[in-house]
Order: C-alpha cells, then sequence, then structure tokens
C-alpha cells in the first residue's frame, strides 16, 4: 500500500520516538523493511565511529535520503523474516547499529539490534492476539 505525499511530508516532520513507533507499526503490518543498495547496502556513521544500518518503513522515506545522503542507492526492499531472523542478530554480534527511519539530517534513532528485535517481536505478538483473540 503506497502513501501518499501529504503523509510522507507528515511522518517525516514526526519527532524520532513517534518515527520509532511508526517504523515498528508499519513493518509489523506490511512485514516488509527497506534500505538503500548501490554494490552493497547503504551504511552511516556515528560521531564515535559505529557502524549504522539504515532502516525504513517504506520506500518513499527511503528515496527521500538517497536523493539526499547516499546519492546514487536505490531503495531496495526485503522481508520481515530476513531483517528479525538473520540481519538483526547479526547486526547485534558484529557491533553495528541500526537507524531506524533515518530523515534528511536527523540520525536520532538508533537503537540497538536487540532492542529493536525485541521491539518488533512485542509489535508482532500484539498484531497476532488482535487478529486471533
Amino acid at each position: 500500500m503506497a502513501i501518499d505525499t501529504r503523509q510522507v511530508q507528515e511522518t517525516v516532520m514526526l519527532p524520532g520516538p513517534q518515527r520509532y513507533e511508526y517504523f515498528i507499526q508499519r513493518v509489523a503490518a506490511t512485514r516488509t523493511v527497506w534500505s538503500l543498495f548501490r554494490n552493497g547496502w547503504a551504511l552511516a556513521k556515528k560521531e564515535d565511529g559505529t557502524l549504522v544500518f539504515p532502516l525504513w518503513p517504506d520506500s518513499e522515506f527511503a528515496k527521500i535520503c538517497a536523493d539526499y545522503e547516499w546519492t546514487g542507492y536505490e531503495p531496495q526492499s526485503f522481508p520481515l523474516d530476513e531483517l528479525v531472523g538473520e540481519l538483526l542478530p547479526q547486526l547485534e554480534q558484529d557491533g553495528i547499529a541500526t537507524g531506524v527511519f533515518y530523515t534528511p539530517g536527523a540520525r536520532d534513532v538508533m537503537p540497538s539490534a536487540g532492542l529493536l528485535l525485541r521491539d518488533l517481536d512485542d509489535e508482532l505478538k500484539r498484531l497476532s492476539s488482535q487478529r486471533n483473540p
């Protein structure tokens, strides 16, 4: 389900914690996550040098950052199951942080891979209980 331009603009303007909550809910509902790819996945760095793997809930949000900070990268999706089952455990093992829902110039939502995994798991359980009361 595509999102309209107004919704993109409103969501991008949300404070970091609200963007994070939106990310968790949207990714759990669509079971799809987005990042940027060009001969490899896009990465960022925290001020202390820690690598950060950026993630978005929809291609439209990833595209904004591709146009701004990662020129030449394209949004690419992958299944939520791959994020939860493979990528987040590997990122945690490698000491790479997650950059959830970057916006141009804003890098304030960087949970550990373990925290993101727990939050996604909690949301998936919540959705499952709503479907199967």
